[in-house]
């Protein structure tokens, strides 16, 4: 006895398709690979530096995934051979800008000690500024690293991972993780 082949439009077939889309369609969007992407200055020798100091710049909204963040990133440094200064002192100040609800654009540092101004912020303005040099767009999602050589206040280091700052509270730390891993795997880069 022959079967025949279940019709396309049945019921039973349509439900079973919207059953396999609703366990798959999270998989699919979770399988957004993160990407990399690590800007250096390739004259730099990243071993001159051996201080750093944290300035402000635009934290996860999890204070304790802050902290985390921000611990992982110094534990990278010290293994580099730095050790944390006052902003004042330190040879390279560092930051990062993680974007959650909407893309948000970021500047390099014009006067990061805010010495022109005694040391305060003027009104209206954070530490990481616009120049007309351009600046750093971070997109919805993403989290961007920034090490800025204090001598020479440019850039000499920028980390970026997209896909990295999951909505799904039980996804973030595990999305960070592997940013942060990816990353840091080849810092610091060696000049060239």
């Amino acid at each position: 006895m022959r079967r025949s082949p279940a019709r396309l439009g049945s019921p039973a077939r349509a439900a079973s398709t919207c059953l396999m889309l609703v366990f798959l369609l999270p998989l699919v969007l979770r399988a957004e690979a993160q990407k990399i992407k690590i800007q250096y200055e390739k004259t730099t020798d990243f071993s001159k530096f051996k201080t750093y100091a944290w300035v402000p710049g635009t934290p996860v909204f999890d204070p304790h995934l802050d902290i985390y963040i921000q611990d992982r990133f110094a534990a990278e440094l010290r293994r580099s051979g730095m050790i944390e200064a006052p902003v004042s002192a330190a040879d390279v100040l560092v930051t990062y800008h993680a974007a959650h609800g909407t893309d948000i654009s970021v500047g390099t540092a014009l006067d990061p000690t805010f010495a022109a101004s005694g040391g305060i912020p003027i009104a209206g303005h954070s530490v990481w500024e616009t120049t007309g040099t351009g600046g750093a767009h971070v997109t919805k999602g993403s989290i961007a690293f920034e090490i800025l050589d204090r001598g020479a206040n440019r850039p000499v280091w920028i980390g970026t991972a997209k896909h990295a700052v999951s909505d799904a509270h039980h996804e973030r730390w595990n999305e960070i993780e592997k940013a942060l891993d990816k990353l840091f795997r080849r810092f610091p880069p060696r000049p060239a």
